[in-house]
């Protein structure tokens, strides 16, 4: 069993995640049941230590006094990164964690993600817009404010409107027919309109619903979806009376409500050729997408108290966990995920949290939905500690389209035979077709292996380690994963530290006795002398008892006693954990083992 935790090098897998291991130390360890035995990561990235997850995507935790606790991701343009929206499911009518949104994007390239808008919680749908590119999956609302993400990672925070038309054409018709309007794509008119159209597209994942209303299905021209800022033409294939309108992909319903219906119907008979406009001021047509949100918490540089956008007092001035984006004056890009009181810190208001971001340095920078949906992810691993992860309705993903290479965060293998990592599992991820290598090489030479070799479409391909098998000394390696991609571009790398140490193996705790008779015992082996460490923690981690420091130990089988007492009190019965560290010539290993005491 293989807990997470801080490690030396290299990221952790989970679920098929690319993490590195400065992330293992913001997530929650399992817990772990009594003599369970299991490697402890030694070393690694401290509080506010940036660690590149791959070039130009970065992570690290802030720590700040009140107390607060900041999860932040740094993403830097380049020709292999972008920054997109994406629906967390298949569905704008069906949510989904954050993490199975990740893990059915990690062959795209997904490498860290946060939550973005609120959502209806009846029916899932997000508040505000959310465009993948140019194609439009929801309209915008108008009130609060979006996240608009141009070409090359330029941020725009601000309000947007959807001016939605459509119109019959029909050149032998004496006159034309007029342009009609729409008002909202995906998402229902609101209980008190008397009137209106609305367009539903595939992404919606469910048929649209039924009522007062008159709908049609369009065949769009060569497929795809409506477009941002774009004009496409079809032909009516189906008239629907009262709504409940399916639609395959290339499809969009044009659904009316009473007058609206009447008009529809009387216009847009099957055959009929029509055009449809999804306008939208202030996205441009190469913009990488964008998102609803809010409200703005940063303009200018400055902190915007109160952007006014009618949310609700709960959801502003509540202390709670908060995630948001920004963008530096040097054209970074800050997601950033504030802890709050179910974390155990004192968590921001929306003020707050703005001037946060404003003295993180963001020149704009916009607030999304808080409390539970406030998550963050590397890889498909979910970093803000919460007892369950609530489904979203959508995300903002970095994507990075190079090699990447997954090795656990303790990247240390300890082949002596316990039965504790003697062996270890990495993989590499291949976001683009093209051919894929993992080496193996000692550093200083004297070995060299390929244990990845594979050409075909995106995708990711794990290997186990075992170095008594492939004949793997001790020592540091570095381990390379290269992808060269079929479609001539540049072939990218990404390089992993991996030691193998087999300096310290089977640990066993056992305890005896009761109350002053008690004796726990800690045995473990040693390979080679080393400097040993043994501490023993309470099921909290708060240090109870220090059995060694740094004590240099010989080699063969070893052992240390806690007599079960607390400074000078007897410590309460339950549940310990007796972790052993030992420093040796390739640095340093550990394990621990939980046991119960009466």
């Amino acid at each position: 069993m293989r807990v997470g935790g801080s490690g030396l090098n290299g990221p952790v897998p989970f679920r098929r995640a690319l993490i590195p291991a400065a992330l293992a130390a913001a997530c929650v360890a399992p817990a772990l049941s009594a003599g369970a035995v299991t490697p402890v990561p030694t070393s690694g990235a401290a509080a506010g230590k940036t660690t590149a997850i791959v070039p130009g995507i970065s992570y690290k935790v802030v720590k700040r006094s009140g107390p607060q606790v900041l999860h932040i991701v740094t993403f830097r343009a380049n020709a292999l990164t972008r920054l997109a929206p994406a629906q967390a499911s298949g569905s704008l009518t069906r949510r989904a964690t954050l993490t199975d949104g990740m893990t059915s994007r990690l062959a795209q390239g997904a490498t860290a993600g946060i939550n973005a808008d609120y959502f209806d919680l009846a029916t899932g749908t997000p508040s505000g817009i959310l465009s993948v590119g140019t194609r439009l999956l929801a309209s915008p609302e108008p009130a609060r404010s979006a996240l608009t993400i141009n070409a090359g990672g330029a941020l725009a925070v601000g309000r947007l409107t959807l001016a939605g038309r459509y119109q019959r054409l029909d050149e032998t018709a004496a006159t034309p027919y007029p342009i009609r309007t729409f008002r909202a794509v995906n998402r229902p008119l609101p209980s008190t309109s008397s009137t209106g159209v609305v367009a539903y597209t595939p992404e919606r994942g469910a048929p649209t619903p039924t009522g007062s209303v008159y709908e049609v299905v369009v065949s769009l021209d060569g497929g795809g979806g409506l477009a941002v800022n774009g004009k496409v033409t079809g032909t009516v294939i189906a008239q629907v009376p009262g709504g409940g309108a399916t639609m395959a992909d290339g499809q969009v319903v044009l659904s009316g409500k009473n007058g609206s219906g009447r008009s529809i119907q009387n216009e847009l008979p099957n055959g009929a050729r029509v055009e449809i406009e999804a306008a939208i001021p202030g996205i441009a047509a190469d913009a990488w997408g964008a998102v609803g949100g809010g409200p703005m918490i940063v303009q200018g540089g400055v902190a915007v108290p109160d952007a006014g956008e009618g949310f609700a007092s709960s959801q502003l001035t509540g202390r709670t966990t908060r995630t948001a984006v920004g963008q530096l004056a040097d054209g970074a890009i800050l997601m950033v995920v504030s802890e709050g009181p179910q974390q155990g810190v004192r968590g921001y208001t929306a003020a707050e949290q703005g001037q946060m971001m404003a003295s993180l340095g963001a020149v704009e920078a916009i607030g999304f939905d808080s409390g539970g949906s406030s998550l963050m992810a590397v890889g498909a691993n979910q970093l803000i500690p919460w007892s369950g992860e609530r489904p979203i309705a959508d995300m903002l993903v970095a994507y990075y389209t190079g090699a990447q290479l997954s090795i656990p965060a303790d990247n240390r293998v300890t082949p002596n035979g316990d039965g504790v990592a003697d062996s270890i599992t990495l993989g590499a991820q291949s976001p683009v077709a093209g051919t894929t290598t993992v080496t193996i090489a000692r550093r200083g030479g004297g070995y060299s292996s390929t244990v990845i070799n594979r050409t075909g479409d995106p995708a990711y391909t794990p290997v186990t380690i075992d170095p008594k098998a492939l004949g793997m000394k001790e020592g540091p390696y570095t381990v390379t994963a290269n992808l060269t991609p079929s479609n001539g571009s540049a072939p990218t790398s990404q390089k992993r530290i991996l030691v193998v140490d087999g300096t310290l193996g089977s640990l066993r705790v056992t305890s005896t006795g009761a109350k002053k008779k008690r004796k726990v015992t800690a045995s473990f082996t040693l390979s080679r002398s080393a400097r040993v460490t043994a501490r023993v923690t309470s099921s909290t981690g708060r240090l109870v008892a220090t059995l060694a420091n740094g004590k240099r130990m010989g080699k063969g089988r070893q052992s240390l006693t806690w007599n079960g007492m607390e400074g000078k009190k007897l410590a309460p019965k339950g549940s310990y954990t007796v972790t052993v560290l030992a420093t040796g010539p390739y640095g340093q290993s550990g394990l621990r083992d939980t046991v119960a005491v009466r």
